[in-house]
């Protein structure tokens, strides 16, 4: 491309979906938005490369979004067609195969503080607020653990609250609907209310009980969706809550025992 071509390539309102969009010429709208930041960078627009990355990060979220919505919709008809139960089976099935499978022995090489680094790399990847560039993502360390805090997870508490974003409201209510645990499970730490979609968070604690008595880390859900969670990274297994255990239906195994 021309010197020229590249400062042409700008993302630029379009009311009609209330974000900018890049409507570039036709021989470079296939064309990554990163590599264009990259030239950006090069040709020393700074401008240009501000606005490229704030578009960057608009540009997936839709897609992103529309997907988490579709998990959770998926999920409550599977819960109003075939009972709960299904839910249960359906998260544990997926789970338990090419995913957290294959997560679980890639995380058991690390140590529990790449371990904290790597998941927030993950919840920075899917989170998004209304201001520009930021995502609701903190990282504490204590003596005993890392704490990532989601104000709020990009995924479950953004459809829990509403995104203010685009403006579309709480998938708990209308247009949506989508649904909530009527009865406690232990696939939903053992309560009530719990959404669907938010359940996959406690079978990624219960399937490394399984496997190897402990979890990766655990998840501190609030039912307040107005509040943060959190994913708790303990730096020994053994400093782990037993309430942990119990409350997904499990027992802490003895000192010593499935130590990761």
């Amino acid at each position: 491309m021309t010197e020229t071509e590249i400062k042409a390539i700008q993302p630029e309102p379009f009311d009609k979906i209330g974000r900018p969009l890049r409507r570039d010429d036709w021989r470079t709208l296939g064309e990554s938005t990163e590599r264009l930041l990259c030239e950006a960078i090069d040709a020393g627009d700074a401008e240009r490369a501000k606005a490229l990355v704030r578009y960057a990060l608009n540009e997936r979220k839709p897609v992103h979004d529309l997907s988490a919505d579709w998990v959770w919709d998926s999920l409550t008809r599977i819960a109003q067609r075939w009972g709960e139960d299904a839910v249960g089976e359906m998260l544990r099935d997926v789970q338990s195969t090419w995913m957290l499978r294959r997560t679980w022995k890639a995380f058991l090489k690390m140590t529990v503080e790449e371990r904290a680094q790597l998941c927030a790399e993950m919840m920075r990847s899917h989170a998004f607020t209304a201001e520009p560039g930021a995502n609701g993502v903190t990282v504490e360390e204590d003596d005993e653990k890392y704490t990532i805090r989601l104000d709020p997870c990009g995924s479950g508490g953004r459809m829990r609250r509403g995104d203010p974003a685009d403006g579309s409201p709480s998938r708990l209510g209308p247009p949506y609907e989508f649904g909530v645990t009527a009865q406690a499970h232990d696939w939903s730490w053992g309560q009530e209310n719990v959404p669907y979609y938010c359940a996959h968070c406690a079978v990624n604690e219960i399937l490394p009980m399984e496997w190897g008595g402990h979890p990766l880390w655990v998840t501190a859900f609030d039912p307040d969706a107005s509040r943060p969670c959190a994913w708790l990274l303990y730096k020994k297994a053994e400093a782990i809550p037993v309430h942990f255990y119990e409350r997904v239906g499990r027992q802490k195994p003895p000192a010593g025992e499935g130590q990761y």
